[in-house]
């Protein structure tokens, strides 16, 4: 049963591991050799993690490949927009498995792909050694640019790097196994880890009594339906909003408001926090399956929960540069109650 699961994991994030990066946005300024050097190199490395991910996904079948494979080619499609916007040639030749330009990244694959092929728990090892790299490298490129959209995306990153490290921590830790620093200094992984703060489990955890109707206050008619599926660690959003400018009076509709809007994001979550892709559905006509509706890649959502009755969802939206965050509250708090109690539970 868990290999069907698998299968209809990877299936359901495929669209998204294989497509190219949202186009567009306002453009970027000059970068410098060495900016610009850093910036190809992430690119790759990121596409490294997800390649290594889907290897061992394939060779143990655990959602948690699955997930953060899912993640990384989210953190692709993040390169790949920045990389649009100061008009540099990706460095990836294709999509394929495996296909790097830089040799080193080629070796380093073979060498963790093999390593993580020994037993599942040092394919857990191998995830994290490839987040601790991942780190590393974040950390290195943030400290050498003043660009602010390349910073801003590099932190966005590397929030999701340490949830994934603490991810496959968690696989480890529960095979019985303490785990020890690859790449980074121990004090600084524990740092990340939590370990010496709150005991493990105490913060909050997204879970499946997230699931029903937010919104913002200060937006009326706007909101999001959030659901969450604990068995595959993902969540699903629907987002109802409206045009960034109003339709002129002469424009209308057969059915509803000619500028309501409403997008679809999915991704896998972490602790508190869901890294998701937005999709954009058009084409399509009410009640028809002629012609049929398209689905394209728009953006990303970073969504985190404070607790069972409020969060935030961080959006950036390249196609019309609108980035930003909307903290949102669940509409019938008294629903919050199932919610805590999972999370009690999860401590």
């Amino acid at each position: 049963m868990k290999r069907i699961l698998i299968a209809l994991l990877a299936t359901l994030i495929t669209p998204f591991v294989l497509a190219a990066g949202p186009q567009g946005g306002p453009p970027g300024g000059t970068l410098s050799d060495a900016e610009a050097d850093t910036l190809a190199f992430m690119r790759e490395e990121e596409k490294l993690a997800r390649d290594v991910y889907l290897v061992l996904l394939d060779e143990w079948g655990d959602f948690v490949f699955a997930n953060i494979a899912h993640s990384e080619s989210r953190h692709m499609a993040t390169m790949l927009t920045q990389l649009d916007r100061y008009r540099l040639d990706d460095p990836v030749p294709s999509d394929a498995i495996g296909d790097f330009s830089d040799p080193a990244l080629t070796a380093l694959f073979l060498e963790q792909t093999e390593r993580g092929r020994a037993s599942r728990e040092e394919a857990f090892h191998v995830g994290a050694y490839v987040e601790e790299l991942d780190i590393r490298d974040l950390r290195i490129a943030i400290a050498g640019t003043d660009e602010t959209p390349l910073v801003k995306a590099y932190e966005n990153l590397l929030i999701g790097a340490h949830n994934h490290l603490r991810a496959f921590v968690a696989n480890i830790e529960a095979l019985g196994t303490e785990y020890r620093a690859q790449v980074l200094d121990q004090a600084d992984v524990d740092s990340i880890l939590g370990v010496g703060g709150p005991p493990s489990g105490q913060g909050f955890q997204i879970n499946p009594g997230l699931t029903d109707a937010w919104f913002d206050p200060n937006t009326k008619g706007q909101g999001f339906f959030i659901s969450v599926y604990g068995d595959l660690q993902m969540v699903f959003l629907a987002w109802f909003t409206f045009d960034t400018e109003r339709p002129p009076e002469d424009v209308s509709a057969d059915l509803g408001d000619p500028g309501h809007r409403w997008l679809t994001a999915q991704g896998p979550y972490f602790g508190a926090q869901a890294e998701l892709e937005v999709t954009l559905t058009a084409g399509g006509v009410f009640e028809s399956s002629t012609p049929g509706a398209v689905n394209e890649l728009y953006g990303s959502i970073v969504l985190q929960f404070e607790n069972c009755n409020a969060g935030t969802v961080i959006f950036d939206l390249p196609d019309i540069g609108r980035v930003g965050a909307i903290p949102i509250q669940r509409i019938a708090p008294d629903h919050a109650a199932h919610c805590q109690q999972l999370n009690e539970a999860s401590r």
